[in-house]
């Protein structure tokens, strides 16, 4: 089980490596991130960032320990992580009143590549970790685009990783 202090960033880290390495086109920045991911800057090299977006007790694993009913502490620990790609988004050109036809849909097919990579990513990369009994368990939300804004557009997908509290 993986433990310690650093634990939820050695989690975080195992996420931002799996999306990085299953991304067909690679971003140009990934990392992981203090608080709210932020779109700083949207240049077309890409963005995968991770955060811990939520750390929570809980007695009953996805759910949220409101009281505890038995020992002092509830046994489990979860963080509930943000993984987020964002690519540049088009922009009109000139007097037009929106980006190509062309330029639209390949953007949509490299997010929805995008969706698609980071879903097998973070899914194989969390069932090995349970399997390897480094994670009690998991839970995975649907991926939702982002955006468009500020000229970038992109994928979210949120998960939850359960430890048990040593």
């Amino acid at each position: 089980m993986i433990t310690g202090a650093s634990r939820w960033y050695l989690v975080g880290n195992n996420l931002v490596a799996s999306v990085r390495n299953g991304l067909s086109s690679k971003p140009k920045r990934a990392s992981m991130v203090p608080g709210e991911i932020v779109w700083d800057s949207c240049d077309c090299g890409g963005m995968l960032a991770v955060t811990l977006s939520r750390l929570y007790l809980s007695e009953n694993f996805p759910e949220e320990s409101e009281t505890v009913t038995g020992a002092c502490q509830p046994p489990y620990e979860v963080g509930q992580f943000t993984v987020a790609v964002v690519r540049c988004a088009p922009q009109p050109a000139g007097a037009e009143a929106a980006p190509p036809v062309d330029e639209l849909d390949a953007a949509a097919g490299l997010l929805l590549q995008d969706a698609t990579e980071m879903l097998d990513a973070v899914t194989a990369t969390l069932c090995r970790l349970r399997n390897d009994d480094q994670v009690l368990d998991y839970f995975v939300t649907p991926v939702e685009p982002v955006g468009p804004e500020g000229g970038c557009v992109g994928v979210n997908l949120t998960v939850r990783v359960c430890l048990v509290r040593s």
